[in-house]
């Protein structure tokens, strides 16, 4: 299993990359035709998606991901994925035809000004399609066909980069030019997923099939708005006690920490489809406790790299009026992988006991919305950002406790720990450079040595073992002899 999961995760991860390296070419385009109160309108949609995403098709996905290994007969797989996207199709539309009607009304609560309106209207067509887009690439994964996943990931990514430049750059269309790029791309994306599916969807629809699949699911909905509460109830805060700026600013922020998820997307995929496969295994839990170590490793790694140079990264892919959210990125980053990273801790979903997940979520939202409600007040965007990292650091070790009583791995803490406090010394020091405004090449060369002993911690405590390193080296090695020869 391990062999597939690294084979499967690097062809996901460098989708990922590939998909986030275009998104990159997006900041500096965003941040000089958006202001800060409009980037912070434009997060506040995504936002609003997130939300829609994780509740409108009542997380029907997640069921069909559960029983989709247990069925061996092809015309049943059939039946059960075309029953999950025609009950997907129509939640979304309902929602599409509610939203558009009530858009005046929902454009004032969410974003507080009439302006936004054509925007909004726009956004809720993008939420649409992308939730629809979202259960047809996932489909990839259940099949395991992680070629197709990548190929159409880069695909939307490309297009968002394209029609960005097209109604931004040469049409001037603004933020309503943002959503209607990200409109489109997702239409494109969706008809390209729907034809490469096209064997695996039919006109069938059987209502024991979506019984069984919301049965397992429909605890996971209130856990989906406890988790929107943990992850975005920071904006909210912002919005209420701030402006849309802040918002902005703390978008961006979380836009710079984000590119920490190219460390778990290819992981995150390529795990879960095959944990549920070969979870019966003896030695699948040694296998996942040896790959958490090597993630935790790379995670501490890319997470220092963002926050130390996070000043850097927004001096060119932005403009001046951003810079502030750099100082957010290392409380973020960790955040946003903290939060992700229940998917080395698969006994709740293993056990179907998928209501322990509604009681850690429920758990984690408390946190989040009593910390910003205390901190954004008094802190402002560092107050959201330090709730935000408290709150997904209680997810993640409530969530892991549960997990342990119901499939136990053999996780190495004490290295875990030596790392995470390497990590904190780290990015203290860094955050003292940057206040000491030292000449650019010396700060380059500080904060790299940082990066270098961090990864001298992680590698003598055995997080990242030498062994493992040098036995990778090799395999890479010789595959691209092999390759060569051929």
């Amino acid at each position: 299993m391990l062999k597939a999961i690294l084979r499967d995760s690097l062809i996901y991860g460098l989708a990922s990359i590939l998909s986030r390296g275009l998104a990159i070419f997006l900041l500096p385009l965003y941040t000089r035709v958006l202001s800060p109160g409009d980037y912070g309108a434009f997060d506040l949609l995504i936002t609003l998606g997130a939300l829609v995403n994780l509740t409108v098709a009542l997380e029907v996905s997640q069921g069909l991901a559960r029983y989709w290994g247990d069925i061996a007969e092809p015309s049943e797989k059939r039946t059960l994925a075309s029953t999950s996207f025609w009950f997907t199709l129509g939640m979304y539309s309902v929602f599409l035809l509610a939203g558009l009607v009530a858009s005046s009304r929902l454009n004032l609560l969410v974003l507080g000004d009439a302006a936004y309106l054509e925007t909004f209207r726009l956004g809720l067509g993008f939420i649409t399609i992308n939730g629809i887009y979202y259960l047809l690439l996932n489909q990839f994964r259940w099949e395991l066909r992680s070629k197709a996943y990548a190929m159409v990931s880069f695909g939307y990514a490309l297009m968002t980069l394209a029609f960005a430049v097209l109604f931004c750059l040469m049409l001037g269309k603004g933020l309503e030019g943002v959503m209607l790029g990200q409109l489109l791309a997702a239409l494109c994306s969706t008809l390209i997923c729907l034809w490469l599916l096209r064997t695996t969807f039919g006109f069938s629809f059987d209502v024991e099939r979506l019984a069984a699949m919301l049965k397992f699911s429909m605890p996971l909905v209130p856990a989906g708005l406890a988790v929107f509460v943990s992850l975005y109830i920071n904006r909210v805060a912002l919005m209420h006690f701030g402006s849309l700026e802040d918002v902005g600013l703390f978008g961006i922020g979380s836009r710079v920490a984000g590119l920490s998820a190219l460390l778990l997307l290819g992981i995150q995929a390529a795990l879960t489809p095959l944990v549920y496969q070969h979870y019966r295994e003896p030695e699948t839990p040694g296998q996942i406790a040896r790959l958490f170590s090597w993630f935790v490793a790379v995670a501490l790694a890319g997470c220092l790299f963002l926050a130390v140079f996070a000043r850097e990264l927004l001096t060119v892919f932005a403009t001046a009026d951003y810079l502030a959210g750099a100082s957010l990125v290392a409380f973020l980053a960790p955040a946003l992988l903290l939060s992700q990273m229940y998917i080395f801790a698969p006994g709740i979903a293993i056990q179907k006991k998928t209501i322990w997940q509604l009681w850690v979520t429920l758990l984690s939202a408390a946190v989040s919305a009593g910390a910003n409600w205390l901190l954004v007040p008094l802190w402002g965007v560092y107050g959201a950002a330090t709730a935000t990292l408290l709150a997904a650091l209680v997810f993640f070790v409530a969530w892991l406790l549960v997990s342990q009583r119901l499939y136990r791995i053999p996780y190495n803490w004490p290295a875990c720990a030596s790392g995470v406090v390497a990590f904190i010394i780290c990015a203290w020091v860094s955050a003292q450079l940057d206040q000491w405004d030292l000449y650019l090449p010396l700060a380059l060369m500080l904060k790299s040595l940082l990066l270098i002993a961090l990864s001298i911690v992680v590698v003598a405590s055995g997080l990242l073992p030498l062994a493992d390193i040098r036995a990778l080296l090799l395999q890479v090695r010789q595959r691209v002899g092999r390759r060569s020869n051929v």
